[in-house]
């Protein structure tokens, strides 16, 4: 992997209890990464999550493939604190997304990016796929809005 991409791995933590395949999949993966970032979805109380989905789950603690940082994020995608984190890391020309929630978190993180002209990537196979017909849905999505 070329040392200007960077990984992103989203929402990876405990709370999601991500496979541990995928877990190790991408501890592997972010071997060959110089820059490797997490995020960590925290549910605030009076969240839209929670009055909205009745969704009280907060996924927990980050599971550790080798970060350096972790962001917190309190919606699906990035703020511009998460944004401006990411800008600190000047020789990243181009982040590849990992982790939870591809058809939300990870499309959400994508629309971020993309507002903030951060160019990106999705790892697919690193990614916790959505089943069935919404799966072809998020990928139709992935491709028209960025090509990816």
């Amino acid at each position: 992997m070329s040392q200007s991409s960077g990984l992103l791995v989203i929402d990876l933590q405990y709370g999601f209890s991500p496979k541990p395949d995928l877990v190790e999949r991408i501890r592997d993966a972010a071997q060959e990464y110089s820059v490797v970032v997490a995020t960590r979805f925290v549910n605030l109380p009076g969240s839209l999550f929670r009055t909205r989905l009745n969704d009280g789950h907060d996924g927990g603690a980050v599971i550790d493939v080798g970060h350096e940082i972790v962001l917190e994020k309190t919606g699906y995608g990035l703020n511009q604190a998460a944004i401006d984190a990411l800008r600190e890391f000047p020789e990243i020309t181009e982040w590849g997304l990992v982790g939870s929630r591809t058809g939300a978190c990870i499309m959400a993180c994508g629309f971020s990016l993309w507002d903030a002209g951060i160019p990106f990537h999705v790892i697919r196979h690193l990614c916790v796929e959505e089943k069935g017909p919404l799966c072809e849905v998020v990928d139709a999505v992935l491709q028209r809005q960025f090509g990816v």
